[in-house]
């Protein structure tokens, strides 16, 4: 079974849990994603049994504590959105992330690695805060940028708790320090069982390095102790304003 895991634990979510109610799981000790040489992969490894985020039921939610936050079934990739991709972006740190049509807009923090060597995560305290892994390309680069964020705390609902509504076609964009705003299309949608998480479809991107984003939450079922799955929103970039 899934094991608890800390405030800290990162995407391989081992070692981590802010109460007996943790909404983590995990397997073996995280480690520091490593990345392919071979260009056309261009993926992050995760040496561990899976990748979620620590997420909180709380009692007094209104949800049932079988069903979770809303979230599609776990199945394969759904939606098919396609347009053409933008030019990529130069580097640029990003600051917020908004989903408009699912009423998402944060302040996104930078996360590294935790002391095990896993993604840090955003801290349970400040639950309206999501996070980009500064591991990878900004939001807008070449290739694909990675924001995760928490469904739930013990404080309640956290910042992605909205994102299993979140349809293809959607519009999501990202402030950059740059003062450019950054505008991405929901590709697909995929609910994945986090015991068996595809981390090369997560974490690569396309051969030509197309510039995208993948937004990373728990999903599915929680069983008053974890979610079973994670929710990943694909994005690819469309347009920059500003």
């Amino acid at each position: 079974m899934p094991a608890e895991r800390s405030a800290t634990a990162g995407p391989d979510g081992v070692g981590a849990g802010p109460g007996p109610r943790s909404g983590a799981a995990g397997g073996g000790g995280p480690k520091r994603p490593g990345r392919s040489g071979m260009r056309h992969k261009g993926v992050k490894v995760v040496i561990a049994a899976a990748v979620v985020f620590a997420g909180v039921k709380l009692l007094g939610s209104g949800v049932s504590a079988l069903t979770g936050p809303p979230s599609p079934t776990r199945n394969a990739l759904f939606g098919n959105w396609s347009g053409p991709a933008a030019t990529p972006l130069g580097r640029s740190v990003p600051l917020r992330v908004h989903v408009p049509s699912v009423g998402i807009d944060a302040p996104l923090i930078r996360l590294g690695l935790d002391r095990d060597g896993a993604v840090a995560v955003p801290p349970m305290s400040v639950p309206t805060e999501a996070g980009w892994f500064t591991g990878d390309p900004t939001p807008g680069e070449r290739g694909a940028a990675v924001i995760v964020g928490h469904v739930d705390t013990d404080y309640g609902r956290a910042v992605f708790y909205p994102l299993g509504n979140v349809q293809p076609g959607a519009l999501v964009i990202v402030d950059r320090a740059d003062k450019t705003h950054a505008q991405f299309r929901v590709t697909s949608v995929e609910v994945v069982d986090k015991n068996r998480f595809p981390a090369d479809r997560v974490y690569g991107s396309d051969d030509n390095g197309t510039p995208q984003l993948r937004i990373i939450t728990c999903g599915g079922a929680f069983d008053g102790s974890h979610y079973a799955d994670n929710l990943v929103v694909y994005t690819q970039l469309v347009g920059v304003t500003g």
